[in-house]
C-alpha cells in the first residue's frame, strides 16, 4: 500500500506490521506526528530520505529503523535481515550506489488523476561545489545516470498510464552532458514515433545556455520549462557561494537564450548572501522583471545541515537556531551586511511586489509575447487540458475577487489576440499566479510575526545564570557566551553584568 498525503489521507488503522515513512526536513514536524500515531498503534517504523539521512540523530530514538543514505543496497539488506528475524537498528550506505539496475517504479500504485504531473529521475548528483548546497552532501559530484533505455521505459510506462507532463527530477539534469544528450536522442525518437504526447520539464544549471546543441535536444524532446538555481543577479554574491557556472555569461542573455528556444524558465533566487545589502531587494525585483521570469521561487538564505555554508557559518558565530526546513519564512543566518529585521522587510516587501498581480501580469506577457516557438506539434485540446481550462474559469475568473478575474481575462484575451499558440501556456500560468499569490499572502502574516519581535525593544539586563553539567554560571560567568533572546527568541550574545 503507498500513500501520499499531498493527495489522500494515511490510514493509520491499517494492519500493516511495518511502516516506511520519508521526507525532507522541511516534513519534520508532521513526520514526528506520523510516527507517533503509528507507534501509538503498535506498529513497527521504518525511515529514510533526505531528512534521515542529514538529520539522523533526531530520528535515532524514534524509529525501529532507520536509513542513512540511499537505499538500493541497504533495503534489499533489511528485507533479508528481517526474513531472518534480525533487522538492524541502522543501515548505512557503504557507497553511492551506481543505478544501472534500479527497478522501474510502480506507478500503476498510484493515483495518477490526482497528479498535474508525474516524476522520474534519470541522474543523482551534481558537478558544482556551490556552499549552501545540501545535493553533493547527500548524492556526491559526480553524476551518476540510470541507462538511457530504462529510462525511456520508464516515460513508456507512464504514458501508457494516460500522463502528458513528466518531470525529470534531476537536481542537474545537464550535469553529465554526454549522458543527457543521449537520453535526450532518444526521448526526441519516442515524441516522434508516439506524437509528442508527453511535456517534460526538469532542472538544469544556467550553462545550459551555453550549449547549443543541448539546447536544441531539449526543445526538440519537448522540454517546455526548466527551473534554474540563478539565486542572485549579483556577481559578488554569486562568487561568495561558489555558483561560479553562473558568472561564465551574461545572466540576462543566458535566460533569454533558454526563451527564445521556446523553454520557459523558473528560477531559484535567494536573499541573504553575506554580499547582499539593502538594495538587493530592487536589484532582485529588476532582474525578474528584466528576464521575464513569471515563477520565480525567490526564498532566504539557510544553512543547511552537513553542508559547508553550515561549517563555516558555525565557526564564525553566525548561526541563528537550526534550518527549519522552510526557507520561504525563515533564515538561520544572520547576516552580515544588513540586520535581521531589514532582511526579514526586505524579503517580504520583495515577494508582495513579484507576485502582485500588475507585476505578474506584465512579466508573464512579455514572455508569452517573445518566446521562442514550442516543438509541441499536438494542438487539439484533450480531457486533461479542458479540465485545466475550466477549473481556470472557475477559480479565477467566476468565483475569484475582481482584481484577479481581471487580470485573469486580460492575459487570456491578450494572448488570444497577440499569440493564440500561447493560449495553453496562458491558462497555466493564470492558475499558477493564484497558488502563487495565495501563497505569498501566507508567506507575508508569516514574516509579520516574526519583524514584529524583531522590532520590539530588548529587555533590560538582568541578573541571570545557567546549569553547566551540574554547577550553577553567574551572570560574569556568561559573558560573551550565546544564549537565546526572550523578546525574540533569535540567539544573541550574553552582556557581561
Amino acid at each position: 500500500m503507498l500513500r501520499d498525503e499531498n493527495v489522500e489521507a494515511i490510514d493509520f488503522d491499517t494492519d500493516a506490521d511495518w511502516i516506511g515513512l520519508t521526507g525532507y526536513i522541511v516534513h519534520k514536524a508532521r513526520m514526528f506526528e506520523i510516527i507517533d500515531a503509528f507507534k501509538a498503534r503498535g506498529r513497527r517504523i521504518a525511515v529514510g530520505g533526505p531528512f534521515a539521512t542529514l538529520c539522523p540523530e533526531q530520528l535515532r530514538d524514534k524509529v525501529d529503523v532507520l536509513f542513512v543514505g540511499e537505499s538500493e543496497r541497504t533495503w534489499p539488506r533489511f528485507l533479508s535481515d528481517l526474513a531472518a528475524g534480525e533487522p538492524r537498528a541502522e543501515y548505512h550506505a557503504d557507497a553511492l550506489p551506481e543505478l544501472d539496475d534500479a527497478p522501474i517504479p510502480r506507478f500503476d500504485l498510484l493515483k495518477l488523476n490526482r497528479y498535474r504531473s508525474m516524476a522520474v529521475q534519470f541522474a543523482r548528483g551534481c558537478p558544482y561545489t556551490c556552499e549552501f548546497c545540501d545535493i553533493i552532501v547527500m548524492y556526491g559530484r559526480r553524476p551518476r545516470t540510470k541507462p538511457v533505455a530504462r529510462l525511456v521505459a520508464e516515460v513508456d510506462a507512464l504514458h501508457a498510464l494516460g500522463a502528458h507532463d513528466v518531470f525529470v527530477v534531476d537536481d542537474n539534469f545537464i550535469g553529465n552532458k554526454k549522458a543527457a544528450k543521449a537520453l535526450l536522442r532518444e526521448l526526441v525518437g519516442w515524441q516522434v514515433a508516439h506524437g509528442y504526447p508527453v511535456e517534460f520539464m526538469t532542472e538544469v544549471s544556467l550553462n545550459l545556455a551555453q550549449d547549443d546543441e543541448l539546447l536544441r535536444l531539449m526543445h526538440d524532446a519537448n522540454f517546455t520549462s526548466v527551473f534554474i538555481g540563478i539565486e542572485s543577479p549579483r556577481v559578488a554574491s554569486l562568487e561568495e557561494t561558489g555558483k561560479t557556472q553562473n558568472i561564465r555569461a551574461d545572466l540576462l542573455g543566458s535566460v533569454r537564450k533558454i526563451q527564445d528556444a521556446g523553454i520557459e524558465v523558473m528560477a531559484g533566487m535567494i536573499v541573504g548572501f553575506d554580499n547582499d545589502d539593502v538594495s538587493i531587494f530592487e536589484e532582485q525585483f529588476r532582474f525578474i522583471q528584466d528576464a521575464r521570469i513569471p515563477v520565480s521561487m525567490t526564498g532566504l538564505l539557510n544553512a543547511l545541515p552537513q553542508t559547508p555554508l553550515r561549517e563555516r557559518l558555525l565557526t564564525a558565530g553566525r548561526l541563528d537556531d537550526e534550518y527549519t526546513g522552510d526557507q520561504f519564512v525563515f533564515s538561520n543566518v544572520i547576516p552580515a551586511a544588513m540586520s535581521r529585521l531589514e532582511l526579514y522587510e526586505g524579503y517580504r516587501d520583495l515577494l508582495e511586489r513579484l507576485y502582485d498581480h500588475s507585476n505578474y501580469r506584465r512579466r508573464a506577457m512579455a514572455f508569452l509575447r517573445d518566446q521562442g516557438p514550442e516543438k509541441r506539434v499536438r494542438v487539439s485540446a484533450g480531457a486533461h487540458e479542458v479540465r485545466i481550462f475550466l477549473r481556470v474559469l472557475w477559480t479565477c475568473v467566476l468565483l475569484a475577487p475582481p482584481r484577479r478575474a481581471a487580470m485573469t481575462l486580460r492575459m487570456l484575451g491578450e494572448t488570444l489576440l497577440r499569440r493564440p499558440s500561447s493560449m495553453r501556456k496562458a491558462v497555466v500560468l493564470a492558475l499558477m499566479h493564484k497558488h502563487l499569490h495565495e501563497y505569498a499572502v501566507f508567506v507575508r502574516a508569516e514574516l509579520d510575526r516574526i519583524i514584529v519581535g524583531l522590532r520590539a525593544p530588548a529587555p533590560p539586563p538582568v541578573a541571570v545564570a545557567e546549569l553547566v553539567g551540574h554547577r550553577l554560571l553567574p551572570q560574569d560567568r556568561l559573558a560573551g557566551r550565546r544564549s537565546p533572546d526572550p523578546a525574540s527568541g533569535h540567539v544573541v550574545d550574553v552582556p557581561a553584568g
